[in-house]
């Protein structure tokens, strides 16, 4: 690595991350940090620190600031400092990236910022300075007060014991703390602000309390002089697969969505019918039955297609609906090597039921790649493609399929598909196990019933599906597009269309859905596909009938 790279100066990574941005306190000084916020008790918060005479650095997120922006008065008013944390809660990807996020985040609290506003990225990933604000922004000691949050059996005072005893021990620093959790974090999981606590009060006066007893003092963060220019990156942390949370990481709440618990039960039922039916974990798994052409979907990057059982009572219901599914879960087994395998592997498949074509494919995020790749390989084997669904996928991009190969990121993203809060950092020295508890810990959301050895086959077959997705060089195939973009996610639906234009030959029609890319699958999104779906099967079929005669 060159000389010049900036990179994280961790002396303990479980505790401290010292990006390269980390400010110098004075000797004997602790900076009391907080992320995530504005919540429901951070005004209160605020008027502690205030009333001890405690100065704090807030690091809000766009997304907490979308419900209780109310709060940055009461940061401003109490003298404290409001930092930037990103506008959502995931891992920023690239120093592009990063600037973007920022961006939008100082664009919702401009009014309460003065000068250059200091950054620390969400899970103090993306050691990248960015111009125009300063940082990044590290920590020399935390508490993982977030297991407290998702009821990891953490207490306050373990919590405190651990920030306190490491800041005595190095005279002072930074302490990382939370006074909200991400609606990121918690909403796609079926919870509410109700069900979490992370006790943040109690938390700060005693750690106030130990702190000051031990002759340390308390210091904001210091003026920041300028903003930095960008060098190479240290390391870019990706970010997972369109289709979790992120995931890794990635799952917030979308305006306009119904509520989480709603949409979890949703599936809960579809996927209790799906069981009913047998084949849960078939490679080509029956959805449902139905007397016209069937419709075949390819499993986004979990490799399952459980996902799509929220299509059921939203498509014609003559349409039987069949989903693709990896390789690598019901047994032990080699995984395809490429997409190209993996698309033979599916086409063969998908020909046991439905001999010749013309063929109906759809896939969702990677599974567009997926629906994509089979095209291809049918139409090779001479085969007509009636139809491809493209429910906003990009092939342009290999980047966009982009995932860490830290087991934590990964098992968030498994964890988030299936509705579990994703809970997991990279704190964790052993995800995997971490993972197996906060599953076995909540029963009826699908996981549970799944031996140990299943659930970590998950992980092999997501990097399997991600490195085949970016190795992969789509070629071009000839047939009616149908694709859906989600607004949320830039850029526009033009622009999308556009690339797209690149790979296929035929006619393509753009529809916009109000909504996020990892939500499209939710009740409220998927209602207003099902129509639009139904009507251009029909007239894929219609297309179809008349050529034939």
């Amino acid at each position: 690595m060159e000389d010049d790279v900036p990179r994280a100066r961790n002396d303990d990574d479980d505790v401290a991350r010292l990006l390269c941005g980390t400010p110098e306190l004075p000797p004997h000084c602790v900076a009391l940090t907080f992320d995530d916020g504005p919540g429901p008790r951070s005004a209160e918060l605020a008027r502690l620190l205030r009333d001890e005479g405690v100065p704090g650095t807030f690091f809000v997120l766009g997304e907490s600031v979308e419900r209780y922006g109310d709060v940055l008065d009461t940061y401003r008013d109490c003298g404290h400092v409001i930092g930037l944390h990103g506008d959502r809660h995931r891992p920023f990807r690239s120093a592009e990236h990063a600037a973007g996020e920022l961006s939008r985040c100082a664009e919702r609290v401009s009014g309460h910022l003065g000068g250059t506003a200091w950054f620390r990225p969400p899970y103090g990933m993306g050691d990248w300075p960015i111009p125009g604000f300063a940082g990044p922004v590290g920590w020399h000691a935390h508490g993982r007060d977030w297991d407290i949050t998702y009821r990891h059996g953490q207490t306050v005072d373990a919590c405190v014991d651990a920030i306190a005893e490491r800041l005595i021990e190095r005279d002072g620093g930074i302490a990382l703390l939370h006074d909200f959790a991400a609606a990121t974090e918690y909403t796609p999981a079926g919870l509410t602000e109700a069900d979490l606590d992370l006790r943040i009060i109690e938390i700060t006066a005693l750690l106030i309390e130990r702190l000051r007893g031990a002759g340390l003092s308390f210091a904001g963060l210091p003026e920041p002089t300028q903003a930095r220019t960008p060098g190479p990156p240290a390391r870019s942390p990706g970010e997972p697969a369109a289709d979790g949370p992120a995931a890794a990481t990635r799952t917030r709440a979308a305006g306009g969505l119904p509520e989480a618990a709603e949409a979890l039960q949703s599936l809960r039922l579809h996927r209790a019918t799906a069981r009913a039916a047998g084949g849960i974990l078939d490679l080509l798994m029956p959805i449902r039955a139905g007397d016209g052409p069937p419709l075949f979907c390819a499993h986004p990057v979990v490799g399952l297609s459980w996902c799509y059982l929220a299509l059921v009572p939203h498509v014609d219901a003559r349409f039987p609906l069949y989903g693709l599914q990896a390789r690598g879960l019901r047994r032990p087994e080699p995984l395809p090597a490429s997409m190209a395998e993996m698309a033979r592997d599916y086409a063969d498949q998908i020909r046991t039921v439905q001999p010749s074509g013309p063929y109906l494919l759809l896939g969702w995020s990677l599974g567009g790649d997926i629906a994509f790749a089979i095209a291809e390989e049918l139409e090779r084997r001479g085969q007509e493609i009636g139809l491809l669904v493209i429910l906003d996928a990009n092939l342009a991009d290999r980047e966009a399929v982009a995932l860490s190969n830290e087991p934590w990121m990964v098992y968030n993203l498994v964890l988030a598909q299936f509705g579990y809060v994703p809970a997991l950092t990279p704190a964790d020295t052993d995800p995997g196990a971490r993972m197996l508890e906060l599953v076995r810990r909540r029963p009826g959301l699908g996981l549970d019933e799944w031996p140990d050895q299943r659930v970590r086959a998950l992980q092999r077959v997501i990097k399997n599906n991600v490195a085949m997705a970016r190795a992969h060089r789509p070629g071009r195939v000839h047939c009616p597009l149908l694709f859906f973009s989600a607004t949320r996610n830039p850029p526009t639906l033009a622009e999308k269309v556009e690339t797209w234009r690149t790979f296929v030959d035929g006619p393509i029609e753009g529809i916009e859905l109000d909504c996020d890319h990892r939500f499209m699958l939710l009740p409220e999104p998927i209602a207003r596909i099902g129509p639009a779906l139904t009507g251009a099967l029909q007239r894929a079929i219609a297309t179809g009938t008349a050529k034939a005669h």
